[in-house]
């Protein structure tokens, strides 16, 4: 029964991708440039629309405490009794001078249930734990299975005593503009976007993503000199995730 369900998931998963293909003209994970660029900006808009929210932002504590932040644009959701999700986006860490080289990303997963009706949502993930630059640069691995997963804190003036502190590595939030109510992140699945990170560091011979020791260079090097791809999502971290010592 699992295996069907699996099954059921990926076909969902992969139909949802191939009909974003044929409207954009090319999968995601085959983008040209442009839409790399694109995705690149849109990320950097959505981490600026979260932060910009006066009483509906995350808390500055716990945006100081970010070790890495991931933002998915239009993660999309659809489903007629089996619902499935998919999205592609970036994430980057911290390096101690700033925020590394991105990575992209994507994030799938499915649910079961009474569901009828399809939403678009934008997910920002706020990885806390020290490790999360290692655990990110893996190909794949279970959000709220394998990295424990919280709701995120709203309100931009919560102190450091609150509840919410040391309950989870990754603290999520979303934007919802479609026809549920929200989206569940706990057993959606992490992968890195090998083909876009291809594409996007072609020039750099050493960060080229194709494998997990690339990827995990690249979240560990200053991202000063990346490509101007992905420098609208970096210029929006520096801009909005401010400093521990701000």
């Amino acid at each position: 029964m699992r295996a069907i369900r699996s099954l059921v998931i990926d076909w969902c998963v992969a139909s949802m991708i191939v009909s974003a293909a044929a409207t954009v003209g090319a999968s995601p994970l085959r983008a040209q440039d442009d839409q790399l660029e694109a995705r690149a900006k849109r990320a950097g808009e959505v981490l600026s629309e979260l932060t910009s929210l006066p009483d509906r932002s995350p808390p500055v504590t716990l945006l100081k405490e970010a070790v890495c932040v991931a933002v998915v644009p239009g993660v999309v959701q659809a489903g007629f009794g089996v619902g499935a999700k998919a999205g592609f986006g970036l994430v980057s860490c911290r390096t101690g001078i700033g925020w590394s080289w991105p990575s992209f990303v994507g994030l799938k997963g499915g649910s079961f249930g009474l569901q009828i009706g399809a939403q678009s949502v934008d997910i920002v993930l706020i990885f806390v734990n020290q490790n999360a630059p290692q655990m990110l640069a893996r190909s794949t691995f279970d959000i709220g299975g394998e990295a424990s997963v919280a709701a995120g804190p709203l309100g931009r003036d919560v102190g450091a005593s609150t509840d919410y502190r040391a309950q989870a590595e990754i603290y999520s939030y979303s934007k919802s503009k479609g026809l549920f109510a929200g989206i569940k992140i706990a057993g959606t699945k992490w992968e890195v976007d090998y083909s876009a990170n291809k594409k996007a560091y072609a020039s750099a011979d050493s960060l080229q993503g194709g494998t997990h020791e690339s990827v995990a260079k690249q979240l560990r090097t200053n991202g000063s000199g990346a490509p101007a791809i992905v420098q609208p999502f970096l210029e929006s971290l520096l801009k909005h995730v401010p400093n521990a010592d701000k």
